[in-house]
């Protein structure tokens, strides 16, 4: 990775069975609890929780890189954003059909909803699935 400057950030996201993806990029999206917020180069030291969403960074080269992540936390610190989340996938490597089938299924669970129903887990997994297809650019939340 090149030598970080005082335009650049280092972003990590580090999730349970993944790789980290290392990247160097000029501005990043994050999906807080508070809202979306953006970081750029130089911005102050924060700690902040965060909802299941897209992430998305503007890298060095321009272009643009999204992620879905699970939730999480973010620290920034020193122009390096550290995510912590459960799971992440890259646009990419987000296999729409798998996601358009549970999101069906989390509409169906909801909509029909048989005897113990877990409705925050159902509710969960459908927010999963459209951050997946709007990640993948497929459809807006």
């Amino acid at each position: 990775m090149a030598d970080l400057d005082k335009t650049t950030l280092k972003l990590e996201i580090c999730a349970l069975s993944r790789a980290t993806p290392k990247l160097d990029a000029t501005e990043v999206t994050v999906p807080g609890v508070m809202g979306l917020f953006v970081v750029l180069p130089g911005h102050a030291p924060l700690l902040a929780n965060l909802e299941i969403g897209p992430l998305k960074a503007t890298l060095a080269d321009g272009t643009l890189a999204t992620f879905a992540i699970n939730g999480g936390f973010a620290r920034v610190l020193d122009n390096t954003v550290l995510i912590l989340t459960q799971t992440v996938e890259r646009d990419a490597d987000i296999d729409l059909e798998r996601a358009a089938a549970a999101k069906e299924r989390a509409e169906q669970r909801l909509k029909n909803p048989l005897g113990n129903l877990d409705v925050a887990r159902a509710e969960g997994s459908l927010l999963r699935a459209l951050t997946r297809l709007e990640t993948a650019g497929h459809t807006e939340k």
